[in-house]
């Protein structure tokens, strides 16, 4: 995430905890590690935390993998792959090739050993 994002998580989490102990190095410590997570699980963990939390969260709290946002990453991958195999389906034929054909299977597996042969 940029700088800017980052200081708006720290100044959400400040505004969020105002009995929370924190000077300029601490601020600065927390947008520097801040500006190296993902955005949107840091957001994610952010709210999380100010939801069910009430003493001010330290650093692992926030930058850590939102549990959450993995589990629908892996659900839209899942999704993305099932669509993938379906289209693949798809483009295989349904009838066997003896059906499709309107001949018994004997007589396409003959017709396929003399096409063998000929070649």
């Amino acid at each position: 995430m940029n700088r800017d994002e980052a200081k708006l998580i720290f100044e959400k989490l400040a505004s969020s905890y105002p009995n929370w102990k924190v000077d300029k190095v601490v601020a600065k410590n927390w947008v520097d590690e801040l500006e190296a997570e993902n955005a949107e699980n840091a957001w994610a963990n952010t709210k999380e935390y100010i939801r069910k939390e009430k003493y001010a969260p330290t650093l692992s709290d926030i930058v850590k993998p939102n549990v959450r946002l993995e589990a629908e990453r892996e659900k839209e991958r899942t999704r993305r792959s099932f669509q993938e195999q379906e289209k693949l389906r798809e483009n295989i034929p349904r009838e066997v090739p003896w059906v499709r054909e309107g001949i018994s299977r004997d007589a396409w597996m003959k017709k396929v050993v003399e096409e063998r042969r000929v070649k």
